[in-house]
């Protein structure tokens, strides 16, 4: 191979071991714990799940208040299949660790809204470890991902969920696009306002 191409990294495959799928480096300082995993929905290990399904306890009080949301959970099925025309095995986690505890995570799904395009679909963080940088960690890491990854994207759409998101994305480089979406969860019609980024 000549030293001008590049190797595609491959969709990570659910045969890795755990905490260590398709690891991305983290631009954080060196020796802190750090690390962004990659894990197809379909290959969730238990204990990915188990962790997931915790910080979403503990985040969703917030979200389910700001999106009008019953007690109700919504659970990760609910979550991932809210655009149900991709298929699951397009649907994939991006989860942050800080010494080997689940701090945040994004759902992203690859191909969508067309092929070179991938959607962050939301990110949850710890609400203990908000404005410490790892939203930001999380979607450096999917971009980064997204430009090496044998399916790879020439843009990033993101969906905010709460106001204080729509900073965030902007102050990532993502302006608003033009296309709206309306979605229907819990009874109630929510207009999405999709964010975009090329790469």
């Amino acid at each position: 191979m000549s030293e001008n191409q590049t190797t595609k990294k491959h969709l990570p495959t659910g045969e890795e071991p755990p905490k260590g799928y398709e690891t991305l480096a983290v631009e954080q300082t060196e020796g802190d714990g750090s690390r962004v995993d990659f894990v197809m929905y379909s290959h969730l290990a238990r204990s990915e799940r188990a962790e997931i399904e915790a910080l979403r306890t503990k985040a969703l009080t917030a979200v389910q208040r700001y999106i009008g949301l019953s007690n109700e959970p919504l659970t990760i099925e609910r979550e991932v299949n809210i655009i149900e025309a991709v298929d699951d095995s397009n649907k994939m986690f991006a989860l942050a660790f800080q010494d080997k505890k689940l701090v945040g995570y994004s759902l992203v799904v690859v191909g969508w809204p067309e092929a070179c395009k991938w959607l962050i679909q939301h990110m949850i963080i710890d609400p203990e470890q908000r404005n410490q940088g790892i939203g930001t960690t999380i979607v450096k890491s999917i971009e980064r991902y997204a430009q090496e990854s044998e399916v790879s994207a020439d843009s990033i759409f993101a969906v905010p969920i709460q106001e204080s998101g729509k900073e965030f994305w902007q102050n990532n480089g993502y302006t608003v696009e033009a296309a709206r979406f309306l979605i229907t969860e819990a009874d109630v019609d929510h207009e999405i306002i999709v964010y975009h980024k090329a790469l």
